[in-house]
């Protein structure tokens, strides 16, 4: 927590407790007037109350000021110095009794009046103890009028009272050291405790929030998905069957783009996603980037720059190209129909990354908001999910990187200028290549006669697995309950490879069945499928060195992995 934000809470707390305790003190000023009269007189009784009553009222005005300025520049030491300055005020008032009335009083009505002003300062402590300093000059200035007085009566005990005085003030001090380290541990726990409350009941905002948003835009592709079935479904003409089936193809690819992005979204906040920062050179990432989108924009009819300082970063290279990535898709999409930019500079901490286009351009107060879940502005372009910048975000977090938003042009406040200011790595040598040169593309190699063991407790996956690799020729065995396991084995034969659930009903881990399986056939191959977001479990599956397929997993994938151990039988 800010010093600055606990100081002004230890303030507020004095200030309310000083004001509750003047209604108090206007109280006590009557009693101990009314003790005084028999020493002092009526008059000058009288005189010293309403002085009290006057500077408990006036001080309670200042104080109530004080407190609504505390949120203001400077309020906080303007709040302390008319604390201060009032509460000297008081004490000197206070003390003023004793030092003057006490050589005219007896005995008797000096030792009621000592105790009624030792319980005073004691009592203060509850207002003036969170700040030592002042409640010494407090206790000094009351406490010193007490001693005056008794020093002027002349008496052989006052030597002794006065002494036991200033015992009863350093005991005082001692225990309101510790009283204002307590207090000030206590307003420090509840305000943290607030702040901790305050960014739960916003997280659980943003929660509903999330789910709102990607309940509505599941639903979208769904919807048409269901009517769509239902043309499939009473369709004749070849030709409506094959329009039907595109709609179909499209719905579907948005339906999987969506829930990968959700499950993207999930996987970052859990810690799911890990970082292995390394020193390397920026312009390789870059140079694919540029050959890349450079096509795209010649295709669209689009302009495209490009300007590259060599630079090392450290950061991890494959999470910062899918930032960079991410903005520039966002750009290609949403940036109108000019120019995309992309442009590295060298700084002294760091590498700047700025992806730039010539669209609309984010308004100043929307700028915060576009790094939020589902959030889509007025930008120019087709509508998208709204979850690319809020991926950016989460990743730059995860990678220690700053990322700034400003107009491409602050002149005619027009375009987005997206900046990413990672940090700077190790200069490397300059015969060392930029980046690992990409892997060739995978062909998909045939897969049939591969005898393939699927094992899912969902129902549909099984059968819509089973119904995919049959088509691809394989022979195929499905188990959705662990009992049935060895029985389904048995008759199926010697798998080549199995596509093993990592969760299923009873607790039971496809990791376990792994084992069970493998005891039998140790030469199958198995691939784990999963959608579990937590990264102790992820960890477990890398830990048994298998391949993992993260659903939803898009035939492709499939039957790319498929084709490894296809390629490893022949």
């Amino acid at each position: 927590m800010a010093a600055e934000e606990l100081e002004r809470q230890q303030l507020s707390f004095s200030l309310e407790q000083s004001i509750a305790a003047s209604f108090i003190g206007i109280a006590a000023s009557g009693i101990l007037a009314l003790a005084a009269v028999p020493g002092t007189g009526v008059v000058p009784a009288a005189g010293w109350a309403a002085l009290m009553v006057a500077v408990l009222l006036l001080r309670t005005r200042v104080l109530r000021r004080a407190i609504d300025r505390l949120g203001e520049a400077g309020g906080i030491a303007r709040a302390r110095k008319d604390f201060g300055v009032s509460t000297v005020v008081l004490a000197v008032t206070v003390g003023a009794l004793p030092a003057v009335g006490f050589p005219g009083m007896t005995m008797e009505l000096r030792m009621v009046l000592t105790v009624f002003l030792c319980c005073w300062c004691c009592a203060a402590m509850a207002s003036l103890g969170p700040s030592p300093r002042l409640y010494t000059a407090y206790l000094l200035l009351v406490l010193g009028g007490l001693s005056i007085g008794w020093a002027r009566s002349r008496l052989p005990e006052a030597a002794y009272t006065v002494v036991a005085l200033v015992l009863y003030t350093l005991v005082l001090l001692a225990f309101s050291r510790n009283f204002a380290r307590r207090i000030a541990e206590g307003i420090a726990i509840r305000t943290e405790n607030l702040a901790l409350v305050r960014e739960l009941s916003a997280a659980n905002e943003a929660k509903t929030r999330f789910i709102m948003a990607a309940s509505h835009d599941l639903r979208q592709p769904l919807h048409a998905i269901s009517y769509l079935g239902g043309v499939l479904a009473r369709a004749r003409d070849p030709a409506d069957v094959r329009s039907a089936n595109e709609a179909l193809t499209a719905a579907v690819e948005g339906l999987n783009k969506l829930f990968s992005a959700i499950l993207d979204v999930s996987r970052i906040d859990s810690g799911a996603v890990r970082t292995h920062p390394v020193s390397f050179k920026v312009d390789g990432l870059v140079a694919q980037l540029d050959a890349e989108y450079r096509a795209l924009c010649a295709g669209s009819g689009r302009r495209w720059e490009c300007q590259v300082e060599s630079a090392t970063a450290l950061s991890d290279p494959a999470l910062l190209e899918r930032v960079l990535r991410n903005l520039l898709d966002n750009a290609m999409k949403h940036g109108g129909h000019g120019a995309v930019r992309l442009a590295v500079r060298r700084r002294d901490d760091e590498v700047v990354v700025t992806v730039s286009d010539s669209g609309p351009g984010i308004r100043e107060e929307d700028r915060a908001r576009v790094f939020d879940e589902f959030y889509r502005g007025n930008e120019a372009g087709p509508p998208g999910l709204g979850l690319g910048l809020s991926i950016v975000r989460r990743l730059a977090d995860r990678l220690g990187c700053r990322v700034a938003i400003d107009f491409t042009d602050p002149r005619t406040r027009t375009g987005t200028s997206i900046a990413v200011h990672v940090p700077r790595g190790v200069e490397l040598p300059e015969d060392m290549p930029a980046t690992a040169a990409p892997p060739a593309a995978v062909q998909e190699h045939d897969v049939s006669g591969l005898a393939v063991l699927v094992i899912d407790d969902d129902v549909a996956v099984l059968h819509a697995t089973r119904a995919l690799l049959v088509q691809w020729g394989c022979r195929v065995a499905i188990c959705a309950q662990a009992p049935a396991l060895d029985e389904v084995v048995d008759g199926f034969g010697a798998p080549d490879v199995a596509l093993v659930d990592y969760r299923l009903d009873g607790g039971i881990s496809g990791l376990e069945l792994v084992t069970r399986v493998r005891d039998k056939h140790p030469g199958m191959g198995v691939v784990m499928v999963t959608g579990e977001p937590d990264p102790q479990l992820l960890d477990q599956v890398a830990a048994a060195e298998l391949p993992v397929l993260e659903k939803p997993v898009s035939p492709r994938d499939l039957r790319l992995t498929l084709a490894l151990f296809k390629a490893a039988d022949d």
